[in-house]
């Protein structure tokens, strides 16, 4: 389905060990380090249980170091045209993903880097350790929410905050849109915990940190945390 929030690749930057990097997801998400890299410019795949879920790389839309979302497309090269009619800009590619689909990387109409994938392997299910959410900062909501609109057929609704927005592929909720402030625009994306607070002092142990403290929210209990790179991404309880 368009929309739906389907990978997440982390660019640690430069000068970042990686083992130090994945050992922190072990121990906060419980995944493991693994080969079969899903296209030329990642390093590695991050997996959880049986699934690929993540990658360490870089595609060169990223720095300082810092998480891009991939949202699932039926058609990679359409929607490049499609979004840099709508006020977006391609970064990088579209290229082969090594496994018969096309991907490329954006900045948004909000100013946020987003990717953009097609394949046909199936997206994984969201639960622990697994991509469940997704939230935009951007400079304009109102224009990052026609810009999704148009180019992938998300529905939005007013939020629990204030200038808050929610984005639906087809009757599943799948990210959030609010204002970026003093931040520069971005895409944070969300791994589900089953346990909160364990994740954020399993951050801290890990040699990371806790950006955003535990709060309750209508996906569930969530934080925000910084890895040893001080890439920021979030959990959520599922």
């Amino acid at each position: 389905m368009d929309g739906v929030p389907r990978w997440a690749e982390l660019d640690p930057g430069d000068g970042t060990d990686p083992d130090a990097v994945t050992r922190f997801y072990a121990a906060v998400l419980g995944w493991a380090s693994g080969d079969g890299v899903t296209a030329g410019h990642q390093q590695r795949v991050l997996r959880h249980e049986d699934a690929a879920v993540a990658a360490l790389g870089s595609s060169g839309a990223a720095a300082p170091p810092a998480w891009t979302l991939y949202l699932a497309v039926d058609d990679v090269d359409a929607a490049a045209e499609h979004l840099a009619e709508l006020g977006g800009e391609v970064l990088h590619g579209p290229e082969d993903d090594l496994a018969g689909g096309r991907l490329l990387v954006a900045l948004d109409a909000g100013g946020a880097v987003v990717g953009l994938w097609g394949s046909d392997d199936p997206v994984a299910t969201p639960g622990p350790g697994r991509l469940c959410w997704a939230e935009a900062a951007s400079a304009e909501p109102g224009t990052t929410r026609t810009f999704y609109r148009e180019l992938l057929g998300w529905r939005f609704a007013d939020g629990a905050d204030v200038g808050h927005l929610v984005a639906s592929a087809g009757d599943r909720p799948v990210a959030g849109v609010g204002l970026a402030g003093d931040a520069l625009p971005h895409w944070l994306p969300y791994f589900g915990v089953a346990d909160v607070d364990a994740a954020a002092g399993a951050a801290r142990e890990a040699g990371g940190g806790v950006v955003v403290a535990v709060t309750a929210g209508p996906r569930g209990r969530r934080a925000v945390l910084s890895d040893p790179a001080g890439a920021h991404v979030g959990v959520v309880e599922v």
